[in-house]
């Protein structure tokens, strides 16, 4: 049986994954959206996951596993989050400045404090609030810096409702996805479930996306470099790196997921820098590691709360 102590490690080590790979995907998205509408880029990418995690759960686990074990509108809801987050994140982002956006992402421990307390009632996790503290802080140092220089500053532009609301349909599409199946579901299928819901949804959001003249025809013979960079952020960034996120929630809380989420700059600008070239500045090294310090922060406290019955009951 795995122990609090064992589970806690292995929930860190999935949200660390799917926080490295999340920030790989954003110098990959840059680079993508030179080829390919954000709608069509987002579509094609489920398109990619979905295939490769049933993929993953017919091997595994036998085709029958493909089938859904919780009701399908259950189904339908989860994808409809999936999506919801995708679609309003990325029509955020482009009715959104880039220093005002990364400011509302900054709170994402906020958004999924108050989610979490109206949907499931649970209390904060210990450390909860130094930890946001921290995480906040040192978002905010990292956005400074990196809009020193910009004439524009930070404003709002009619996009900032839909970035909060994206984090907050992620959040609910965590907390369902743990709470709709039996603890014998494994994540990857659930994760599968959640993906291929989200395809028809995406569909139709990129539909009405060319029907209303935002986007053009579809980029279906992209150059290689940008076929891999597709290939990549599919299978890291969106498949794989979703089933560790499970994973992570389900040992650690969507709570500890927050202020994982916050590290996501962080490792862009290291991936930017390893990758691309693209040099950080000092305020922007400070805040990412004031907000490594508040991840660390509460995950010292879940490592005590762990240990605390395990030392009581070794007595």
């Amino acid at each position: 049986m795995e122990t609090r102590a064992s589970a806690a490690l292995v929930g860190s080590l999935c949200y660390l994954f799917a926080s490295v790979f999340w920030g790989m995907n954003i110098p990959l998205t840059a680079a993508l959206l030179e080829t390919f509408d954000p709608f069509w880029l987002t579509l094609a990418r489920y398109l990619v996951a979905a295939a490769l995690l049933g993929a993953l759960v017919a091997f595994g686990s036998g085709a029958r596993r493909l089938a859904s074990p919780i009701p399908l509108p259950r189904v339908a809801v989860l994808g409809l989050c999936v999506s919801g987050f995708l679609v309003c994140f990325t029509a955020g982002l482009l009715l959104t400045h880039p220093i005002t956006a990364a400011a509302l992402i900054a709170g994402a421990p906020v958004y999924v404090a108050i989610v979490s307390r109206l949907v499931t009632g649970a209390p904060l996790a210990p450390g909860f609030v130094g930890a946001t503290a921290l995480t906040i802080v040192g978002a905010g140092i990292a956005i400074a810096g990196r809009g020193a220089g910009d004439a524009g500053g930070a404003r709002l532009q009619g996009g900032e409702a839909l970035i909060v609301l994206a984090m907050c349909s992620w959040t609910v599409y965590s907390i369902f996805a743990q709470r709709w199946f039996a603890p014998e579901v494994p994540q990857l299928r659930r994760t599968w479930l959640g993906a291929v819901a989200a395809v028809p949804w995406l569909v139709a959001a990129w539909l009405a996306a060319r029907a209303l003249g935002l986007v053009g025809e579809p980029n279906l013979r992209p150059d290689p470099r940008s076929l891999a960079y597709l290939l990549a952020t599919a299978v890291f960034s969106t498949a794989l790196s979703t089933v560790a996120w499970n994973i992570g929630v389900s040992r650690l809380g969507v709570a500890v997921g927050g202020m994982w989420q916050n590290t996501v700059p962080v490792f862009a600008v290291l991936i930017s820098l390893a990758f691309f070239g693209i040099v950080p500045t000092g305020q922007q090294v400070l805040g990412g590691a004031v907000v490594l310090a508040g991840v660390l922060y509460m995950q010292w406290h879940a490592l005590r709360a762990a240990r605390g019955p395990a030392a009581v009951a070794g007595r």
